[in-house]
């Protein structure tokens, strides 16, 4: 039987770049999960500025060179480069769009006075849309997208509305997981228009949270002990219902976690991506 193909999109992957939980779940999870035999797992991130070429020893890949993204009737032209993450077989595919990502800090999403960057919503839209449509370059059609929390929450609205009816794209499935509850997950309606999609909701900000959960085929809630991820969704009506609504499930992460911890989230993701292939 061919194996499952996963692929694993986070804005954040330890040690590339890390400033909350994402980025330790990101390296911990791949890791066990590339250890299983039946599972043929790939990871994309940005290319920040201050990403070491040199230290991580990312390597150019020729067939994905020069790759035209239409964005916001804008032509981007992208590199992909790779590398493992360290100490590990897990390869990582990472999006260089200089103009975009280049000038970005390791806080990643704000100023080191602490302003958030007004454009931080369309830079990860981009990134949603370019890991979808550079697919085609990569000569590898995964099954199942994980998406990483609000920076990939476009992606199960571009695959259902945009790529689903491409032969290529038509068989693909989402799993979106959530990792925090904070205002980050308001995508401007701008944004909306430059992927040459429609909001489902109205308001000048859309819980991009919400429209994912409602587009993707699975959601999971990474529920850390730390940062109470669960109680804090309670607090949000509108995104707690949506969540119980739909296909949906939580996954305990305790502050103390150990290698039985990793080990049996990976168990968890795994079979419920093979229960939806």
């Amino acid at each position: 039987m061919a194996p499952l193909k996963l692929y694993y999109l986070s804005a954040e992957v330890a040690p590339f770049s890390e400033t909350y939980e994402l980025a330790s779940f990101s390296r911990k999870i791949t890791s066990k999960l590339h250890d299983k035999e039946d599972l043929d797992i790939r990871v994309s991130q940005p290319k920040y500025g201050y990403v070491s070429e040199r230290k991580y020893i990312l390597r150019e890949v020729i067939r994905l060179k020069d790759i035209p993204v239409i964005f916001n009737e804008e032509k981007h032209v992208i590199n992909m480069k790779s590398c493992f993450i360290p100490e590990t077989r897990v390869q990582v595919y990472f999006v260089e769009n200089n103009p975009l990502y280049k000038i970005l800090p390791d806080l990643i999403y704000k100023a080191r006075n602490g302003r958030i960057f007004s454009d931080i919503d369309e830079k990860f839209a981009f990134f949603a849309l370019s890991a979808i449509d550079t697919l085609t370059s990569l000569f590898w059609a995964p099954d199942i997208f994980i998406c990483n929390d609000w920076q990939t929450s476009f992606v199960p609205i571009l695959l259902r509305e945009r790529f689903k009816q491409e032969e290529f794209y038509s068989n693909m499935k989402s799993v979106y997981i959530i990792h925090s509850i904070n205002d980050y997950r308001k995508y401007s309606k701008h944004t909306y228009d430059m992927l040459g999609l429609t909001p489902g909701e109205s308001g000048k900000l859309v819980d991009n949270h919400i429209c994912a959960i409602e587009n993707a085929d699975l959601t999971i809630a990474m529920n850390y002990e730390s940062s109470n991820l669960m109680e804090n969704m309670k607090k949000q009506k509108k995104l707690f219902a949506a969540f119980e609504s739909n296909n949906s499930m939580i996954i305990d992460i305790p502050k103390k976690s150990n290698r039985e911890v990793w080990k049996e989230t990976a168990n968890t993701i795994e079979s419920v991506c093979k229960k939806l292939k």
